[in-house]
């Protein structure tokens, strides 16, 4: 689990700007999702779905059992891909590759990974490659919601480069946040812009919004695609 740095003076963007001219969002899904929600935490599938509907790519995972599955699933998330077995008990061991670039490699990695008799199944993803990036909202008294970015080496456990940015967000503001969490990662500046200002329609949209993490994410000069995400409403 990746800690977030305080929120202080020195990482917060505060709003100047209060016509933001928000990218489009799917405000239908959005109600639906939060309306039919308690308190607490946001189940994963619900969580995916606000992600859709503010239009952010996140990764595919199939869970494949049969060879043929497994050639399906491949083609449907495209190669190359990582491939990673599923016990049957929660504490069961596991084994995984990456990197799969062809259907005769899936095919043997499928068989080797099916041969113990506790594996129920072979979960496929996309590989993707790029830097670790971390969004985020919370909501905070003083200020409301704000949204967060971050970047990091794959190897720590806190976001090296951090900022905030109270709403509305703007084209400017997402930018100087984007700015001082690039660091000498290589991102797509359009994209990680865009994702900021569209975490911030989210919050307008959905005031019950309490906190929500988006991390990893692996964020390249192509891509900006979500491998995990926690929503908790208020």
């Amino acid at each position: 689990m990746i800690r977030i740095p305080a929120i202080t003076s020195e990482n917060l963007i505060v709003s100047q700007n209060d016509n933001s001219g928000y990218p489009p969002v799917d405000k239908e899904i959005i109600h639906n999702v939060i309306d039919d929600s308690p308190a607490g935490m946001l189940s994963a599938d619900k969580a995916l779905r606000l992600l859709d509907a503010i239009g952010l790519s996140h990764q595919k995972e199939i869970i494949a059992t049969t060879i043929i599955e497994a050639k399906i699933a491949s083609i449907d998330i495209g190669y190359p891909v990582n491939m990673r077995s599923i016990s049957m008990h929660e504490d069961g061991e596991t084994s995984s590759v990456i990197n799969v670039t062809d259907e005769n490699t899936m095919r043997l990695e499928f068989k080797r990974l099916m041969l113990d008799s506790d594996v129920k199944g072979v979960l496929i993803s996309p590989s993707l490659e790029g830097e670790r990036a971390y969004f985020g909202i919370r909501h905070r008294a003083k200020f409301g919601h704000i949204i967060l970015c971050g970047t990091y080496p794959a190897s720590d456990q806190k976001p090296c480069c951090f900022a905030a940015c109270t709403m509305p967000v703007s084209k400017a503001e997402a930018t100087e946040a984007m700015e001082r969490v690039q660091g000498s990662f290589q991102l797509n500046k359009i994209l990680f812009v865009d994702t900021l200002r569209r975490l911030s329609a989210l919050c307008s949209v959905a005031p019950r919004i309490e906190s929500m993490d988006i991390m990893p994410v692996v964020a390249s000069t192509r891509s900006v695609v979500a491998l995990d995400i926690s929503v908790v409403l208020s």
